[in-house]
């Protein structure tokens, strides 16, 4: 899906995905891929697609560069499909809940999304609130549905 599709734009300490056209609701924007790896070897980087099976993105993927927004435009389909859970407009940068990307026990990371209801602390799945799950609901890995 390649670079008429998405790019990758420096700022803040980082780097962002950004549309490089219009994406429909339920379109699909990227697949995400890299390495299958256990889980003692996933980095933060990575979409987990069964208990102890992790995608590390390459470089050249953009799940690579995938920020986590608590007002995310993406979601996940099948494994590791991102799609759109909105309609997303050519420019905006393209984000991903990570709590829809991962269970693992007592993990957390301290949120810099600066949305209006940012929820401070990022959680595993298990540990989000229902209403939570439920607004993701057809938006989270196959794996996390079980």
């Amino acid at each position: 899906m390649g670079g008429t599709i998405i790019k990758y734009i420096e700022y803040c300490n980082g780097y962002g995905v950004f549309a490089n056209k219009n994406f429909k609701k339920n379109e699909i924007v990227f697949v995400f891929k890299g390495k299958i790896v256990d889980y003692r070897k996933v980095t933060h980087r990575g979409l987990q697609i069964e208990k102890k099976k992790w995608i590390n993105p390459n470089k050249n993927n953009p799940g690579y560069y995938l920020n986590h927004s608590c007002n995310p435009n993406c979601g996940i389909k099948n494994s590791n499909k991102i799609t759109a859970m909105k309609r997303i407009k050519k420019g905006e940068e393209i984000t991903i809940d990570y709590s829809m990307m991962m269970e693992l026990k007592n993990w957390d990371m301290e949120c810099e999304c600066q949305h209006k209801d940012c929820r401070k602390l990022i959680k595993s799945y298990k540990s989000i609130p229902n209403k939570l799950k439920n607004k993701y609901n057809g938006w989270v890995s196959d794996y996390l549905k079980k």
